[in-house]
C-alpha cells in the first residue's frame, strides 16, 4: 500500500503547544502561490504512482478560503491518479468548519475527517491556544455529519495541565456519547521553544505526575473499550472496522510521498524531507529545483529496526513471519537478546505469532522501543 501526505501550512493562530511548520495570515498572504508551487511538487511525482490512501494535515487545511480549498482540490485531481483511493483525509478546525467548505471537500474526494477537538474543556482550550471553544466543537461534529461524512476521527490530548481526573473522564464521555468511527487520544507534548513549555519551564504550569498521566490513561482505555472501541494502536481508538488506514501504512512500513513545506517522504528506500519555509519551498518549486535539500538511505538492517518500532505501536503487536517477508530480518537478529529479557521483565508477550507489548508497557513504550533499537 502506498500513501500521499499533503502538508498545508496555513493557521488561523498558532497553538501553544504546537511545533508543527505553519503561518498565519499575517505572515503569509498569497495561498495562490502555495498552491502553485504544490502542484509543481505533485506533477513530479512517479508516473505509475496511485496511492491508495491520501492525507491532507497542516497546519489547517479548513483555514484556507472556500475557493482556495476548491483549486487546491482540483490541481491534486489534475496531478494525482486518485483511481485507487480507498481512505482520503483532511484535516479540520472546529473554529474554521462551515458547510460551503465541507460540501467542496466532499466533492474533492474526502471521504474521512479528522477533527482537531483536543478537549471539551474551554479552560483547558484557551491554555492550549486553541480558536475554538467546546460548543464549537460539538457543533463542528454534527456540522460533519450533515455533510455526509460517515467516517470522522476525534482528536483529544491527553495530560493538558489543569484538568482532573474527572474532567478527563468528562472528555471520554462525550466523545462517546458523540460516536465518532475514531478517536486519536495523543499525549501532550511539550515541544522545545513552545508557549506551553516556556510555561512548565517557568513554573506557570505544572504537568500531572507520570503516575497520574497513567492512571489517566487507563480509565479511558477502559471507558472507551466498555462502549465498543477498539483500542488498536498506543494512541488510537476505531469501531465497526475504522481503522486509519494512512496511519497503518506508517505503522507498518509502507512506502508514501509527502507534499509541501516541511512534508517527509519515504520512497524505494530513501527518506528525505522538504524544506520549513514556506516562501523558499515555493521558490525552489518555481525555478525547477527540488523542495528538499538532503535524502538519507537507510540500510536494510536500518530499516527493519524503524519498521519493528513503529509496527510495534500496534496492540496487535507485530506478525514474526510478515515481519519476515517484508524485511528479510528476523526479530531476533536485530535486537539480540532484548526480546526475551523483556518478556521476562513482563514487558513483551508472544501470541499467536505475534511480539506485542503488554498492558503494563502501553504506557512506557518509549523505553521499550529505545531497548529494541
Amino acid at each position: 500500500m502506498t500513501g500521499l501526505y499533503i502538508h498545508v501550512p496555513i493557521c488561523i493562530s498558532r497553538c501553544r503547544y504546537c511545533d508543527f511548520y505553519k503561518l498565519t495570515p499575517n505572515e503569509w498572504d498569497n495561498v495562490d502561490l502555495f498552491i502553485q508551487g504544490l502542484e509543481i511538487e505533485l506533477k513530479r511525482l512517479p508516473r505509475d504512482f496511485a496511492p491508495e490512501t491520501v492525507f491532507i494535515g497542516g497546519g489547517t487545511p479548513t483555514a484556507l478560503e472556500p475557493e482556495k480549498i476548491e483549486t487546491m482540490y482540483a490541481a491534486i485531481a489534475r496531478t494525482v491518479d486518485l483511481t485507487n483511493v480507498v481512505e482520503f483525509s483532511s484535516e479540520a478546525n472546529p473554529g474554521t468548519l462551515t458547510p460551503e467548505k465541507l460540501a467542496i471537500m466532499k466533492a474533492g474526494g474526502v471521504n474521512r475527517v479528522s477533527i482537531g477537538v483536543q478537549s471539551f474543556n474551554d479552560k483547558a482550550l484557551r491554555l492550549l491556544g486553541r480558536i475554538h471553544k467546546a460548543d464549537q466543537a460539538i457543533e463542528g461534529y454534527h456540522m460533519l455529519r450533515e455533510a455526509g461524512f460517515d467516517n470522522v476521527n476525534i482528536d483529544l490530548i491527553q495530560s493538558i495541565p489543569g484538568m482532573s481526573p474527572e474532567d478527563i473522564l468528562s472528555d471520554a464521555r462525550i466523545v462517546a456519547e458523540l460516536g465518532p468511527e475514531h478517536l486519536s487520544y495523543y499525549n501532550l507534548i511539550y515541544e522545545p521553544g513552545t508557549p506551553m513549555t516556556h510555561d512548565r519551564d517557568s513554573g506557570r504550569i505544572l504537568p500531572p505526575s507520570d503516575d497520574e498521566e497513567a492512571d489517566n490513561y487507563f480509565a479511558v482505555k477502559a471507558l472507551l473499550e466498555g462502549v465498543g472501541y477498539d483500542h488498536y494502536e498506543i494512541s488510537n481508538f476505531s469501531r465497526d472496522g475504522k481503522k486509519c488506514m494512512h496511519n497503518m501504512l506508517y505503522w507498518q512500513g509502507g512506502e508514501y510521498f509527502g507534499c509541501g513545506p516541511s512534508a517527509h517522504s519515504h520512497w524505494n528506500g530513501a527518506r528525505f524531507g522538504n524544506v520549513r519555509d514556506l516562501q523558499g519551498y515555493c521558490d525552489r518549486l518555481q525555478r525547477g529545483s527540488n523542495p528538499f535539500d538532503e535524502i538519507e538511505r537507510l540500510s536494510p538492517e536500518d530499516k527493519a529496526r524503524e519498521i519493528l518500532v513503529m509496527w510495534m505501536r500496534l496492540l496487535e503487536g507485530v506478525c514474526e513471519l510478515g515481519f519476515h517477508a517484508l524485511t528479510e530480518f528476523r526479530m531476533e537478529e536485530l535486537c539480540g537478546p532484548s526480546i526475551e529479557e523483556m518478556i521476562e521483565e513482563g514487558l513483551l508477550q508472544r501470541t499467536d505469532g505475534h511480539l506485542r507489548l503488554t498492558r503494563d508497557a502501553l504506557f512506557i513504550s518509549n523505553a521499550v522501543f529505545t531497548e529494541l533499537v
